[in-house]
């Protein structure tokens, strides 16, 4: 065993030496309150003390108090979760971190219904249909949990559970609006008829995004999005219940021209340089629209057997239209010759245009760097100065001109079947099979349309042994179409010194299987309407290839860990002590030029982690989470996005006269290098206008304790105060 894994044992078994020394009151302990419970740990309704790993569960009261607009600002407040900004309308939510561009490792469910997309391995955090106000709450399940729920839940699952129509009835409508361009809007209609319950959500959201870069440029990150979902659920009969959903979302954001000249200008003496001196090279803003239908039947057999079905459909567009001018040779044959003899080339090529730093620009420089630093074969300069002849040869003339696009579409069909069985006293299990159809289709980033399948056979087992002991054993069996057969095990054993304390050990295995643009990609740009200087080619030089034989990446993690609940004095506390390792890693970004994944990565978690839920009394609630994680990573992509210290402070009051306060302190350091503190404040007053009718006016306030850009250098704001109000009518 590692040292480092051999010291988090002896402290966390120092710890909970002398919880079981210690006699136990029950009634101090439980006192009359129920005890809470989970359902997507193993599938199992679970209290926590049962769960063989660590939960975090985000409730109703703790989002609202929040006063969070998105899902990614409430997983801040999750020990060990990290959260980035690419920019003000791209955000990047890893457990324990990893790439920081792309968030490739965790399950994320809504309703039970994935939102991992297929065909580029990331969430869409701001384009989820799904509104805060419709939450019920979030269930994090923080650590491996591919024995659950298949490939990609490699370091966790976020279960986002919506709130029941029966128990959102009326009508409501609430205005939200604010510095940075915020101006939300939602609005719900409960009805019911026959034997079912219903609630029609139609919501929206804007905001600008990050002020301005680390140029003082405007920053041009804002987004735009309106969506409505409509939930309810159908008594069929007694025993039989049918969940079903379906919604709708189209929005954009900004972005500015994703396209890299080869050819910039350096000398206006040209036509050429003085007309791509002047061109003004279209935004590339993103038009994001997705639709899904989802149907869940539920039969409760008898109090000891449930079965249930699930089946969704969901189609996901991400389309975005760009004009770019550059130099023909971008579309010469010899240009493509050059970069499949190494992208270094074509970079190089580049220097050679620009005459970077002045002395690229001469032959006899750039032929000895080429073959003596880069490698080139002497045999291929002639290749080179062919490209640089025919760049020369129109310089006196305008550039090339044309339109790209990098539209992806993704579509998804999902069919699963669970059995859940009390088979004796002390046995239960849940066990079932899943399968699932993916397409992504871009003749940009695919050349086509890529499919896959995948089929699941997955199973869960609970024993309790005496009253002291519970035992867990849990595997998914899973063939993936292009990634082949894998099987996850997952075991654990938990002590309880007493009925909601417990001691767990837990040894899990996990994948996560390649996405289709890492194993399949075929990225290229294929111009339409070409103007200006003529071209000798049709297709851009660059080729992102998948190599197409790419191993799923492999997880093995060990945990100790101890869950209390202090039910009559309202308290609850976890803590953790984790290793993970992952090998076989995919850590290379997802890009045109320079893509060559493979599994050469690998990376080493260890630490500890805790959070503790104190009701203090009816009005006040306290709550902290702190994380440390020792960490390596062989690829430095994978390094940037891991915080060694981490945490949250809460407090929420409820005051007498319909106040509600609460006052929230986020702090991580080094998330990509900076450091990141903020106090966050909320202030509401609810208004009881009579009858089923009442108005809450909240006012809720941030403001960033350092002075460090958020995750990237070019996210900056004028102001470390961003502030909001809303108003919520029910009625």
């Amino acid at each position: 065993m590692p040292a480092s894994r051999q010291t988090l044992s002896i402290a966390l078994l120092g710890l909970a030496l002398p919880l079981q020394a210690q006699p136990f009151d029950d009634e101090l302990l439980l006192g009359d309150m129920k005890l809470p419970t989970v359902l997507s740990a193993t599938r199992l309704k679970q209290s926590p003390a049962e769960v063989p790993g660590s939960m975090t569960v985000i409730d109703r009261q703790l989002i609202r108090a929040s006063g969070a607009r998105d899902v990614p600002e409430l997983m801040r407040l999750v020990p060990g979760m990290m959260v980035g900004y690419n920019a003000g309308n791209v955000v990047n939510v890893n457990y324990h971190g990893t790439n920081i561009t792309e968030a490739r490792r965790m399950q994320v469910l809504v309703d039970g219904r994935s939102v991992y997309r297929p065909g580029l391995a990331t969430v869409d955090w701001t384009d989820i249909p799904l509104a805060v106000e419709d939450i019920e709450r979030i269930e994090v399940f923080r650590g491996p949990n591919t024995a659950a729920y298949g490939a990609n839940a490699l370091m966790g699952v976020i279960n986002i559970v919506s709130t029941r129509p029966e128990f959102s009835q009326g009508s409501r409508i609430k205005i939200t609006r604010g510095n940075r361009g915020v101006s939300d809007i939602y609005a719900s209609q409960g009805f019911s008829f026959g034997s079912s319950q219903a609630r029609l959500s139609l919501f929206g959201k804007q905001d600008d995004g990050f002020d301005h870069d680390d140029d003082n440029e405007d920053y041009r990150d804002g987004r735009r999005l309106d969506a409505f979902n409509l939930l309810g659920t159908t008594d069929l009969t007694a025993t039989q219940t049918v969940t079903w959903q379906l919604g709708a979302k189209e929005g954009s954001k900004q972005r500015d021209n994703d396209y890299s000249v080869m050819a910039e200008p350096t000398d206006t003496s040209y036509e050429f340089d003085r007309v791509m001196e002047q061109q003004q090279n279209s935004n590339s803003d993103i038009t994001a629209r997705d639709y899904f239908v989802q149907l869940n039947w539920k039969n409760d057999i008898s109090p000891n057997h449930q079965i249930e079905l699930k089946t969704y459909a969901q189609h996901m567009e991400r389309l975005s239209q760009m004009l770019a001018c550059d130099s023909p040779i971008v579309f010469s044959p010899e240009m493509r010759e050059l970069y499949l003899l190494g992208n270094v080339y074509t970079r190089r090529m580049n220097y050679i245009l620009r005459n970077r730093r002045g002395y690229w620009g001469d032959r006899a420089f750039y032929s000895d760097w080429l073959v003596n630093q880069d490698g080139l074969d002497p045999a291929y300069l002639p290749l080179v100065d062919s490209i640089v002849a025919q760049h020369n040869a129109i310089r006196n003339g305008p550039p090339t001109c044309f339109n790209l696009n990098e539209n992806l579409r993704e579509t998804r069909y999902e069919a699963e079947l669970q059995n859940t069985l009390q088979v004796t006293e002390a046995l239960r299990t849940v066990f079932g099979l899943n399968v699932r159809y993916d397409q992504a289709k871009s003749q940009t980033y695919f050349g086509g349309k890529v499919e896959n399948s995948v089929g699941q056979l997955f199973g869960n087992l609970e024993y309790r042994l005496g009253e002291r002991w519970l035992l867990h054993a849990g595997a998914m069996a899973e063939q993936d179409r292009l990634s082949g057969f894998s099987f996850s095990p997952r075991l654990a054993a938990q002590y309880f010194i007493a009925p909601t304390h417990s001691l767990r050990a837990v040894y899990s295995e996990a994948v996560r299987s390649p996405d289709m643009y890492e194993n399949n990609a075929h990225w290229t740009y294929r111009p339409s309407n070409l103007t200006g200087a003529p071209t000798t080619g049709n297709t851009y030089y660059a080729l992102a290839e998948g190599p197409g034989n790419l191993k799923q990446e492999e997880m093995r993690s060990w945990e100790l860990g101890y869950n209390g609940s202090f039910h009559k004095l309202g308290l609850s506390v976890d803590i953790k002590a984790f290793y993970d390792e992952i090998d076989n890693m995919i850590s290379q970004p997802l890009q045109v030029v320079n893509f060559e994944p493979d599994n050469s990565s690998f990376a080493r978690f260890s630490g500890i982690e805790t959070q503790t839920d104190w009701r203090v009394n009816a009005s006040d609630r306290l709550r902290l989470t702190y994380s440390y994680v020792d960490f390596y990573a062989s690829n430095r992509l994978d390094q940037r996005l891991t915080a060694r210290n981490s945490g949250s402070a809460a407090w929420l009051r409820s005051w007498t006269g319909g106040i509600e306060t609460s006052l929230i302190y986020y702090g991580s350091d080094l998330l990509n290098e900076r450091r990141f503190e903020r106090l966050d404040g909320r202030i509401g007053k609810r208004f009881d206008i009579g009858g089923n009718t009442s108005l809450e006016l909240a006012a809720n306030w941030q403001y960033r304790l350092d002075d460090e850009p958020l995750t990237w250098s070019e996210n900056r704001y004028d102001s470390p105060s961003q502030f909001y109000f809303t108003a919520d009518l029910r009625f």
